[in-house]
């Protein structure tokens, strides 16, 4: 695929993926989604995640027609309230993992401002009663009571939650160093088997810019591992080590060994993923 066709090819997806967020995102969840979980409240964590899950498949349906995007999928997340450790690429990770997950749909921490004037998503983002965090010097107490009160959701059966440890999307791709202390309170807090799900092939598309020029016939990999049992009390920092070498090592594997400089930008195109299963 040329540079040009890329670009256009990017273009006529972001066009439509808006168009679909105003329209057949945005409309329908609050005529008919958010009304829904108001009114039956016994049933809203089924409403929401089913409507979690039917976004997500169908943003990364949007990305495979509009786009030529192909995402391979290794491994599952089985039902049940669980902690899904995820390393961050692009724009479209969350989809991705709300795609591999079933009920109870997960919580994500998000930040505070998504939560306000993004069609399509702030009203999800509160619909789903995400953990809101600023991400400041000035907040971190805040964070991470937010992510505690998340954390004793899962200890209490009520959710899954899926952190991204990184804190950002990486430039190159390559899985960056952990913020701790959240992860820690939820590890502990939580204390559920851990998933980790490793993905790669979309980092050159971390920003809506950057979705323009190099998301179009990207090909990506996700890997899901688990269930990893928790460590003793007194075992959590090197646990936390683990996860990070665990997830470095597989990144590896999937790029062949190459660093991320060397990784081609996209496989022939005729290549086929395993499972087409999206932000």
């Amino acid at each position: 695929m040329t540079s040009f066709l890329r670009a256009v090819r990017g273009v006529v997806f972001l066009a439509a993926y808006a168009f679909f967020l105003v329209f057949g995102y945005g409309l329908p969840q609050r005529l008919v989604v958010w009304p829904l979980s108001l009114l039956l409240p016994r049933y809203r964590t089924k409403i929401v995640g089913w409507w979690f899950r039917a976004m997500a498949r169908s943003s990364i349906g949007l990305a495979r027609v509009f786009a030529d995007v192909r995402l391979r999928v290794r491994g599952e997340i089985p039902p049940g309230n669980h902690v899904v450790v995820m390393n961050h690429q692009s724009l479209l990770d969350i989809p991705i993992v709300h795609a591999q997950m079933k009920d109870p749909y997960p919580l994500i921490p998000t930040r505070s401002l998504y939560a306000r004037g993004i069609p399509g998503v702030s009203l999800l983002i509160r619909m789903g009663r995400y953990p809101l965090i600023r991400q400041t010097r000035d907040s971190r107490r805040q964070d991470l009571l937010a992510i505690a009160h998340a954390a004793d959701e899962v200890a209490r059966g009520a959710q899954s939650l899926v952190i991204f440890p990184e804190g950002h999307r990486t430039r190159d791709g390559n899985i960056g160093p952990f913020m701790r202390a959240g992860l820690r309170s939820i590890l502990v807090r939580a204390n559920r088997p851990v998933y980790l799900v490793v993905v790669d092939g979309l980092w050159r598309a971390r920003t809506t810019a950057d979705t323009v020029f190099h998301f179009a016939g990207s090909r990506a990999e996700v890997r899901i591992l688990g269930p990893l049992p928790l460590p003793a009390p007194d075992g959590y920092e090197a646990f936390i080590d683990d996860l990070h070498a665990r997830m470095t090592a597989e990144l590896r594997d999937m790029r062949g060994g190459l660093p991320a400089a060397a990784v081609p930008e996209a496989a022939p195109a005729g290549a086929q993923g395993v499972t087409d299963t999206p932000k």
